[in-house]
């Protein structure tokens, strides 16, 4: 019986191995360092392009419900009508805005990130303005402003709620003093 080496090359001469440089000692660490730094820089890329803000959410369903306009489930209700018609709504009864002149248009149930929230129409000065009410969930207080098309929408705090006020931008000031948006 015949015995062959399988690490030596066919036949029986001997190849002399080929002397090479040794690998710098960092150059394992670099790549390693490189590796990781791209694999984390690609997760956060994708969490920021696959969850945007979520306060975006709030303001756009706002501006978006404000240019809609009707159909209301009430139309032109009382202070006491809309007072109960939010109960139905959210749950609890909302501190909706009240100054002399602000005329109640209509009133709307929307649902915002999974959540019931009221919307009101009002007139002030000829000027119709969307007020958006629903319960805040999230831990600190924050105001944001978005323009959009000739609006602005206003988002605050108030207590347990979130409100969201969205009326023309020409006349925001006028119009954020009555609804005591900041």
């Amino acid at each position: 019986m015949k015995l062959i080496e399988t690490d030596s090359p066919h036949g029986d001469e001997e190849v002399a191995e080929v002397p090479r440089p040794p690998r710098p000692e960092r150059r394992r660490v670099y790549v390693s360092l490189a590796l990781t730094l791209g694999v984390l820089a690609a997760t956060v890329g994708a969490v920021y392009l696959a969850f945007p803000k979520r306060d975006n959410e709030v303001l756009h369903a706002a501006l978006d419900a404000h240019r809609e306009g009707g159909p209301y489930e009430l139309e032109a209700p009382s202070v006491s009508e809309l007072g109960a018609w939010t109960v139905g709504v959210v749950g609890h009864k909302v501190p909706w805005p009240e100054a002399p002149g602000l005329e109640i248009v209509g009133t709307r149930r929307l649902h915002v990130l999974k959540r019931p929230a009221a919307l009101a129409r009002y007139r002030a000065d000829g000027d119709e303005i969307s007020v958006m009410v629903l319960r805040a969930r999230d831990a600190p207080p924050r105001t944001y402003h978005r323009s959009d098309g000739g609006y602005l929408a206003v988002s605050w705090r108030r207590g347990p709620w979130t409100f969201v006020v969205v009326g023309p931008a020409s006349d925001a000031d006028r119009w954020k003093r009555r609804f005591g948006a900041p």
